[in-house]
């Protein structure tokens, strides 16, 4: 093959990338609120999944579309 500069650079440049890990953070602390948490690292959105119960829908009688 034939390259257009004489630059080392060049034969690097025209490789293809391996594939890379992405890094994993850390473990929560023990205190930490987030301790345990499978999703510690992504980004805190409060609340945590973990911490809301679970709502129950309330039953109307009669119509759903009409609260009179």
């Amino acid at each position: 093959m034939r390259y257009f500069t004489n630059n080392p650079l060049e034969r690097m440049m025209m490789q293809t990338p391996g594939p890379v890990r992405e890094a994993t953070p850390p473990p929560a602390p023990k205190g930490h609120p987030c301790n345990g948490c499978k999703r510690y690292g992504e980004g805190c959105a409060l609340p945590c999944y973990r911490g809301v119960a679970v709502q129950t829908v309330e039953r109307r009688g009669g119509n759903a579309l009409c609260d009179r």
